[in-house]
Protein backbone atom coordinates (compact mmCIF):
# COMPACT_ATOMS: atom_id res chain seq x y z
CA UNK A 1 0.00 0.00 0.00
CA UNK A 2 1.29 3.49 -0.77
CA UNK A 3 1.49 6.17 2.12
CA UNK A 4 -1.88 8.03 0.55
CA UNK A 5 -3.89 4.33 0.45
CA UNK A 6 -2.51 3.60 4.13
CA UNK A 7 -3.56 6.97 5.77
CA UNK A 8 -7.10 6.74 4.31
CA UNK A 9 -7.46 3.49 5.72
CA UNK A 10 -6.53 4.44 9.09
CA UNK A 11 -8.88 7.63 8.95
CA UNK A 12 -11.77 5.30 7.66
CA UNK A 13 -10.98 3.02 10.36
CA UNK A 14 -10.99 5.57 12.66
CA UNK A 15 -14.24 6.52 11.73
CA UNK A 16 -15.76 2.99 12.30
CA UNK A 17 -14.16 2.57 15.64
CA UNK A 18 -15.60 5.79 17.23
CA UNK A 19 -19.39 4.65 15.67
CA UNK A 20 -18.68 1.33 17.65
CA UNK A 21 -17.72 3.13 20.75
CA UNK A 22 -20.74 5.38 20.12
CA UNK A 23 -23.30 2.73 19.87
CA UNK A 24 -21.38 0.29 22.53
CA UNK A 25 -21.55 3.74 25.02
CA UNK A 26 -25.45 4.28 23.68
CA UNK A 27 -26.66 0.57 24.47
CA UNK A 28 -24.91 0.63 28.04
CA UNK A 29 -26.61 3.62 29.02
CA UNK A 30 -30.23 2.44 27.00
CA UNK A 31 -29.82 -0.91 29.46
CA UNK A 32 -28.63 0.90 32.34
CA UNK A 33 -31.29 3.31 32.22
CA UNK A 34 -33.70 0.51 30.92
CA UNK A 35 -32.68 -1.17 33.92
CA UNK A 36 -33.13 1.83 36.56
CA UNK A 37 -36.58 1.87 35.51
CA UNK A 38 -37.72 -1.53 35.56
CA UNK A 39 -36.15 -1.43 38.69
CA UNK A 40 -38.38 1.23 40.00
CA UNK A 41 -41.88 0.19 38.26
CA UNK A 42 -40.93 -3.28 38.89
CA UNK A 43 -38.58 -3.91 42.02
CA UNK A 44 -36.49 -7.28 43.12
CA UNK A 45 -38.35 -8.85 45.82
CA UNK A 46 -37.48 -11.84 48.17
CA UNK A 47 -40.12 -14.60 48.60
CA UNK A 48 -42.94 -14.83 51.07
CA UNK A 49 -42.15 -16.82 54.02
CA UNK A 50 -42.90 -20.89 52.95
CA UNK A 51 -44.62 -21.62 56.64
CA UNK A 52 -43.92 -25.29 55.85
CA UNK A 53 -45.48 -26.33 59.02
CA UNK A 54 -49.18 -24.97 57.90
CA UNK A 55 -51.19 -23.15 60.71
CA UNK A 56 -48.80 -23.17 63.71
CA UNK A 57 -50.64 -23.91 66.94
CA UNK A 58 -51.35 -21.03 69.85
CA UNK A 59 -48.48 -20.32 72.27
CA UNK A 60 -49.58 -22.25 75.65
CA UNK A 61 -48.84 -19.94 77.80
CA UNK A 62 -49.55 -19.69 81.59
CA UNK A 63 -52.32 -17.85 83.35
CA UNK A 64 -50.26 -14.76 84.34
CA UNK A 65 -50.42 -14.04 88.23
CA UNK A 66 -50.05 -10.34 87.16
CA UNK A 67 -52.75 -8.41 88.21
CA UNK A 68 -53.53 -5.39 85.48
CA UNK A 69 -54.82 -3.99 83.44
CA UNK A 70 -52.04 -2.09 82.75
CA UNK A 71 -50.98 0.87 80.18
CA UNK A 72 -48.20 1.63 78.65
CA UNK A 73 -45.76 3.60 77.40
CA UNK A 74 -42.39 3.84 74.94
CA UNK A 75 -39.30 5.05 76.84
CA UNK A 76 -36.59 3.45 74.82
CA UNK A 77 -33.24 4.69 74.46
CA UNK A 78 -34.72 6.48 71.16
CA UNK A 79 -37.78 6.83 72.39
CA UNK A 80 -39.28 4.71 69.98
CA UNK A 81 -40.02 1.26 69.30
CA UNK A 82 -37.32 -0.49 67.07
CA UNK A 83 -37.70 -0.21 63.06
CA UNK A 84 -35.32 -2.50 61.91
CA UNK A 85 -37.02 -6.23 62.98
CA UNK A 86 -36.94 -8.33 60.12
CA UNK A 87 -40.51 -9.38 58.30
CA UNK A 88 -39.83 -13.08 58.97
CA UNK A 89 -38.50 -15.41 61.49
CA UNK A 90 -37.36 -19.78 61.72
CA UNK A 91 -39.84 -21.34 63.56
CA UNK A 92 -38.23 -24.83 64.44
CA UNK A 93 -39.73 -27.81 65.09
CA UNK A 94 -39.23 -30.17 68.83
CA UNK A 95 -38.18 -33.24 69.33
CA UNK A 96 -40.38 -35.27 71.11
CA UNK A 97 -39.46 -38.02 72.91
CA UNK A 98 -41.57 -41.36 72.15
CA UNK A 99 -41.86 -43.98 74.48
CA UNK A 100 -39.94 -47.10 74.97
CA UNK A 101 -40.30 -50.13 76.82
CA UNK A 102 -37.13 -49.83 78.86
CA UNK A 103 -38.02 -46.65 79.84
CA UNK A 104 -39.01 -47.79 83.61
CA UNK A 105 -35.91 -49.61 84.08
CA UNK A 106 -33.57 -47.14 82.95
CA UNK A 107 -35.52 -44.82 85.29
CA UNK A 108 -35.11 -46.80 87.89
CA UNK A 109 -31.11 -47.17 87.25
CA UNK A 110 -30.64 -42.85 87.15
CA UNK A 111 -32.87 -42.27 90.14
CA UNK A 112 -30.59 -44.76 92.24
CA UNK A 113 -27.45 -43.38 91.31
CA UNK A 114 -29.12 -40.42 93.61
CA UNK A 115 -29.31 -42.42 96.70
CA UNK A 116 -32.55 -43.56 96.19
CA UNK A 117 -31.70 -46.80 97.84
CA UNK A 118 -32.90 -48.84 100.74
CA UNK A 119 -30.78 -49.65 103.74
CA UNK A 120 -28.98 -52.90 101.70
CA UNK A 121 -28.56 -50.34 99.09
CA UNK A 122 -30.77 -51.82 96.55
CA UNK A 123 -33.17 -49.15 93.95
CA UNK A 124 -36.36 -48.43 95.79
CA UNK A 125 -39.46 -49.05 93.98
CA UNK A 126 -41.31 -46.64 92.03
CA UNK A 127 -45.19 -45.87 92.35
CA UNK A 128 -47.09 -45.07 89.33
CA UNK A 129 -48.32 -41.63 89.70
CA UNK A 130 -50.42 -40.85 86.64
CA UNK A 131 -49.05 -42.10 83.20
CA UNK A 132 -45.58 -41.60 82.60
CA UNK A 133 -44.94 -40.01 85.85
CA UNK A 134 -43.48 -42.38 88.41
CA UNK A 135 -42.87 -41.57 92.21
CA UNK A 136 -39.72 -42.62 94.64
CA UNK A 137 -39.91 -41.68 98.65
CA UNK A 138 -36.51 -42.51 100.67
CA UNK A 139 -37.91 -44.08 103.75
CA UNK A 140 -34.77 -44.00 105.40
CA UNK A 141 -32.91 -40.90 105.22
CA UNK A 142 -29.68 -40.54 103.54
CA UNK A 143 -26.36 -40.35 105.07
CA UNK A 144 -26.73 -36.17 104.92
CA UNK A 145 -30.32 -36.69 106.82
CA UNK A 146 -32.30 -35.67 103.87
CA UNK A 147 -35.70 -37.17 103.16
CA UNK A 148 -35.82 -37.27 99.27
CA UNK A 149 -39.20 -37.32 97.25
CA UNK A 150 -39.02 -37.70 93.42
CA UNK A 151 -41.73 -37.12 90.60
CA UNK A 152 -40.16 -38.22 87.60
CA UNK A 153 -41.27 -38.46 83.94
CA UNK A 154 -40.01 -41.67 82.50
CA UNK A 155 -40.21 -40.75 78.87
CA UNK A 156 -39.84 -36.91 79.37
CA UNK A 157 -37.06 -37.06 82.32
CA UNK A 158 -38.65 -34.04 83.45
CA UNK A 159 -38.55 -34.47 87.71
CA UNK A 160 -39.26 -32.63 90.23
CA UNK A 161 -37.26 -33.32 93.44
CA UNK A 162 -38.23 -32.09 97.32
CA UNK A 163 -37.25 -32.84 100.62
CA UNK A 164 -36.62 -31.97 104.07
CA UNK A 165 -34.16 -29.80 103.72
CA UNK A 166 -35.28 -26.55 105.56
CA UNK A 167 -35.24 -28.87 108.95
CA UNK A 168 -31.78 -30.54 108.50
CA UNK A 169 -28.79 -28.93 110.70
CA UNK A 170 -26.52 -29.13 108.25
CA UNK A 171 -28.20 -26.92 106.00
CA UNK A 172 -28.78 -24.22 108.75
CA UNK A 173 -24.56 -24.48 109.30
CA UNK A 174 -24.37 -23.81 105.80
CA UNK A 175 -20.96 -25.11 106.36
CA UNK A 176 -20.30 -26.24 102.24
CA UNK A 177 -22.25 -22.92 101.30
CA UNK A 178 -20.16 -20.27 103.21
CA UNK A 179 -16.66 -22.26 101.83
CA UNK A 180 -17.73 -21.27 98.59
CA UNK A 181 -16.33 -18.38 97.10
CA UNK A 182 -18.88 -16.84 95.18
CA UNK A 183 -22.55 -18.44 94.71
CA UNK A 184 -21.47 -19.56 91.58
CA UNK A 185 -19.37 -22.21 93.45
CA UNK A 186 -23.01 -23.99 92.97
CA UNK A 187 -23.27 -24.56 89.78
CA UNK A 188 -20.91 -27.52 89.51
CA UNK A 189 -23.21 -29.36 92.48
CA UNK A 190 -25.92 -28.84 89.80
CA UNK A 191 -24.02 -30.31 87.07
CA UNK A 192 -22.74 -33.15 88.61
CA UNK A 193 -26.35 -34.03 89.96
CA UNK A 194 -27.40 -34.14 86.73
CA UNK A 195 -24.69 -36.05 85.27
CA UNK A 196 -25.72 -38.66 88.18
CA UNK A 197 -29.17 -38.55 86.37
CA UNK A 198 -27.49 -38.73 82.48
CA UNK A 199 -30.22 -35.57 82.16
CA UNK A 200 -27.37 -32.90 81.54
CA UNK A 201 -28.59 -31.14 78.58
CA UNK A 202 -26.19 -30.25 76.09
CA UNK A 203 -28.04 -27.21 74.53
CA UNK A 204 -27.45 -25.67 78.28
CA UNK A 205 -24.96 -22.75 78.56
CA UNK A 206 -23.50 -22.35 81.38
CA UNK A 207 -22.63 -18.63 80.48
CA UNK A 208 -25.87 -17.14 80.60
CA UNK A 209 -26.37 -18.46 84.35
CA UNK A 210 -22.39 -16.92 85.42
CA UNK A 211 -22.85 -13.46 84.15
CA UNK A 212 -26.61 -11.70 84.52
CA UNK A 213 -28.03 -10.72 80.78
CA UNK A 214 -28.13 -7.35 80.27
CA UNK A 215 -31.82 -7.47 80.05
CA UNK A 216 -32.19 -8.95 82.48
CA UNK A 217 -34.25 -11.77 81.40
CA UNK A 218 -32.09 -14.40 82.96
CA UNK A 219 -30.20 -14.63 86.61
CA UNK A 220 -26.84 -15.35 88.04
CA UNK A 221 -27.47 -17.52 91.11
CA UNK A 222 -29.07 -16.39 94.04
CA UNK A 223 -28.40 -16.47 97.67
CA UNK A 224 -31.02 -17.25 100.29
CA UNK A 225 -31.22 -17.88 104.25
CA UNK A 226 -33.81 -20.15 106.32
CA UNK A 227 -36.11 -17.98 108.53
CA UNK A 228 -38.50 -19.16 110.62
CA UNK A 229 -38.73 -22.51 108.13
CA UNK A 230 -38.70 -19.70 105.42
CA UNK A 231 -36.56 -19.14 102.61
CA UNK A 232 -35.45 -15.33 102.37
CA UNK A 233 -33.09 -13.20 100.26
CA UNK A 234 -29.18 -13.25 101.79
CA UNK A 235 -27.30 -10.20 100.61
CA UNK A 236 -23.95 -12.37 101.00
CA UNK A 237 -22.23 -15.58 100.84
CA UNK A 238 -21.31 -15.31 104.70
CA UNK A 239 -24.97 -14.87 105.69
CA UNK A 240 -26.50 -17.83 103.31
CA UNK A 241 -27.35 -21.30 103.73
CA UNK A 242 -29.03 -21.93 100.59
CA UNK A 243 -28.21 -21.02 96.70
CA UNK A 244 -30.65 -21.22 93.87
CA UNK A 245 -29.15 -21.92 90.36
CA UNK A 246 -31.17 -21.59 87.66
CA UNK A 247 -29.90 -23.05 84.11
CA UNK A 248 -30.69 -21.48 80.42
CA UNK A 249 -30.44 -22.89 76.84
CA UNK A 250 -28.15 -20.97 74.57
CA UNK A 251 -29.13 -18.47 72.26
CA UNK A 252 -30.26 -19.18 68.90
CA UNK A 253 -28.17 -18.22 66.03
CA UNK A 254 -28.50 -17.90 62.93
CA UNK A 255 -28.33 -15.93 59.54
CA UNK A 256 -31.78 -14.90 57.19
CA UNK A 257 -32.29 -12.81 54.14
CA UNK A 258 -35.68 -10.99 55.67
CA UNK A 259 -37.46 -7.82 54.06
CA UNK A 260 -37.50 -4.94 56.51
CA UNK A 261 -40.36 -3.10 57.61
CA UNK A 262 -42.95 -5.70 56.09
CA UNK A 263 -41.46 -4.36 52.72
CA UNK A 264 -40.15 -7.54 50.35
CA UNK A 265 -38.71 -5.57 48.42
CA UNK A 266 -36.61 -3.84 50.73
CA UNK A 267 -34.20 -6.82 52.26
CA UNK A 268 -31.57 -7.74 53.70
CA UNK A 269 -29.37 -10.30 55.43
CA UNK A 270 -30.03 -10.46 58.96
CA UNK A 271 -27.90 -12.02 61.56
CA UNK A 272 -29.61 -13.39 64.67
CA UNK A 273 -28.69 -14.31 67.59
CA UNK A 274 -32.16 -14.66 70.39
CA UNK A 275 -32.74 -16.00 73.63
CA UNK A 276 -34.70 -18.86 74.72
CA UNK A 277 -36.88 -17.09 77.67
CA UNK A 278 -39.37 -18.93 80.06
CA UNK A 279 -42.57 -18.51 81.64
CA UNK A 280 -41.20 -16.51 84.81
CA UNK A 281 -38.46 -14.74 83.96
CA UNK A 282 -35.44 -14.47 85.19
CA UNK A 283 -36.15 -18.16 86.36
CA UNK A 284 -35.82 -20.81 83.97
CA UNK A 285 -37.96 -23.90 83.76
CA UNK A 286 -34.64 -25.60 85.30
CA UNK A 287 -33.53 -24.58 88.86
CA UNK A 288 -31.96 -26.19 91.65
CA UNK A 289 -31.50 -25.34 95.42
CA UNK A 290 -27.77 -26.26 96.71
CA UNK A 291 -27.44 -26.46 100.73
CA UNK A 292 -24.93 -28.04 102.97
CA UNK A 293 -25.49 -31.96 103.73
CA UNK A 294 -22.93 -33.71 106.02
CA UNK A 295 -19.43 -33.22 103.72
CA UNK A 296 -20.61 -31.42 100.69
CA UNK A 297 -22.82 -29.59 99.24
CA UNK A 298 -26.08 -30.92 97.39
CA UNK A 299 -29.16 -30.05 95.37
CA UNK A 300 -31.90 -30.69 98.51
CA UNK A 301 -34.86 -29.12 95.53
CA UNK A 302 -35.02 -29.29 92.04
CA UNK A 303 -37.47 -28.65 88.85
CA UNK A 304 -36.10 -29.60 85.49
CA UNK A 305 -38.58 -29.33 82.88
CA UNK A 306 -36.30 -29.44 79.49
CA UNK A 307 -37.19 -29.65 75.91
CA UNK A 308 -34.90 -30.35 72.79
CA UNK A 309 -35.23 -28.08 70.05
CA UNK A 310 -34.41 -29.88 66.17
CA UNK A 311 -32.26 -26.61 64.52
CA UNK A 312 -31.34 -28.86 61.68
CA UNK A 313 -34.64 -30.22 60.43
CA UNK A 314 -35.27 -31.39 56.96
CA UNK A 315 -36.71 -28.10 55.79
CA UNK A 316 -35.93 -25.18 57.17
CA UNK A 317 -39.36 -22.86 58.09
CA UNK A 318 -40.10 -19.19 57.87
CA UNK A 319 -43.18 -17.45 59.56
CA UNK A 320 -43.92 -13.89 59.00
CA UNK A 321 -43.99 -12.26 62.26
CA UNK A 322 -45.41 -8.87 63.28
CA UNK A 323 -43.78 -5.41 62.99
CA UNK A 324 -42.83 -3.91 66.86
CA UNK A 325 -45.93 -1.82 66.49
CA UNK A 326 -48.62 -4.31 65.85
CA UNK A 327 -47.00 -6.26 68.86
CA UNK A 328 -47.52 -2.97 70.99
CA UNK A 329 -50.99 -2.89 69.85
CA UNK A 330 -51.38 -6.34 70.44
CA UNK A 331 -50.15 -5.80 74.23
CA UNK A 332 -52.35 -2.95 74.69
CA UNK A 333 -55.22 -4.52 73.50
CA UNK A 334 -54.76 -7.48 76.39
CA UNK A 335 -53.61 -9.88 73.72
CA UNK A 336 -50.13 -10.30 75.60
CA UNK A 337 -49.20 -12.61 78.70
CA UNK A 338 -47.40 -10.55 81.54
CA UNK A 339 -44.48 -13.03 82.59
CA UNK A 340 -43.44 -10.87 85.86
CA UNK A 341 -43.95 -8.00 87.43
CA UNK A 342 -42.43 -6.55 91.05
CA UNK A 343 -44.07 -3.08 91.09
CA UNK A 344 -47.53 -1.91 92.22
CA UNK A 345 -48.79 1.02 89.54
CA UNK A 346 -50.54 0.06 86.78
CA UNK A 347 -48.56 2.46 84.76
CA UNK A 348 -45.75 0.86 82.54
CA UNK A 349 -42.96 2.31 81.42
CA UNK A 350 -41.78 -0.02 77.86
CA UNK A 351 -37.65 0.35 78.03
CA UNK A 352 -36.70 -2.45 75.93
CA UNK A 353 -38.24 -4.56 73.11
CA UNK A 354 -36.58 -7.21 71.73
CA UNK A 355 -37.18 -10.78 69.53
CA UNK A 356 -36.98 -14.29 71.47
CA UNK A 357 -38.20 -17.32 71.73
CA UNK A 358 -40.57 -19.34 74.38
CA UNK A 359 -40.39 -22.00 76.21
CA UNK A 360 -42.66 -23.21 78.56
CA UNK A 361 -43.49 -26.45 80.68
CA UNK A 362 -46.33 -27.52 78.50
CA UNK A 363 -45.14 -30.02 75.85
CA UNK A 364 -45.06 -27.95 72.80
CA UNK A 365 -44.18 -29.00 69.28
CA UNK A 366 -42.78 -25.55 67.82
CA UNK A 367 -40.33 -23.10 69.24
CA UNK A 368 -41.83 -20.00 68.40
CA UNK A 369 -40.84 -16.73 68.32
CA UNK A 370 -42.35 -13.94 70.35
CA UNK A 371 -41.97 -9.67 70.92
CA UNK A 372 -40.89 -9.50 74.14
CA UNK A 373 -41.59 -6.09 75.63
CA UNK A 374 -39.38 -4.85 79.27
CA UNK A 375 -40.05 -2.04 81.31
CA UNK A 376 -39.14 -1.21 85.00
CA UNK A 377 -39.81 -3.08 88.33
CA UNK A 378 -39.07 -6.34 86.59
CA UNK A 379 -41.74 -6.07 83.86
CA UNK A 380 -41.86 -8.36 81.39
CA UNK A 381 -44.59 -9.65 78.53
CA UNK A 382 -44.43 -11.25 75.79
CA UNK A 383 -46.61 -11.12 72.73
CA UNK A 384 -46.63 -13.83 69.65
CA UNK A 385 -44.10 -12.69 66.93
CA UNK A 386 -45.98 -14.68 64.21
CA UNK A 387 -48.66 -13.18 62.52
CA UNK A 388 -52.45 -13.57 63.45
CA UNK A 389 -53.10 -15.01 59.73
CA UNK A 390 -50.48 -17.86 60.24
CA UNK A 391 -51.47 -19.28 63.61
CA UNK A 392 -54.14 -21.56 64.15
Amino acid sequence: MSLHDTTEFAKKAGIFLSIFLCVALLLMIFFKVGGFIRAILFPPKISSPNEAYGKLPPIAFPKSNVTGPFTYSINTLNGSLPQDLPDRLIVYPMIISEPNLLDLKNAESAISNLGFVDSSGNPLPPSSVSGPDYGWIETTPDGNGFENTMNYNIITQNFTMTSNYLTQLSVLQAQNIQDMNDPTGAIPTVQNFLNSLDAFPTDIDLTLTQNQSQSGYTTIPLLYSVTAGQLTPATAIATAQVIRVDLYQSEVDYSLTAGQGQDPTQFANFDLKLPIVYPHPPYSTMNFLVASGQNQANVVEANFNHQTVNFQPSTQATYPIKTAQQAFDDLKNGKGYIASYTGTGNQISITNVFLAYYMGTAQQNYLIPIVVFQGQNGFFAYVPAVTDDAME
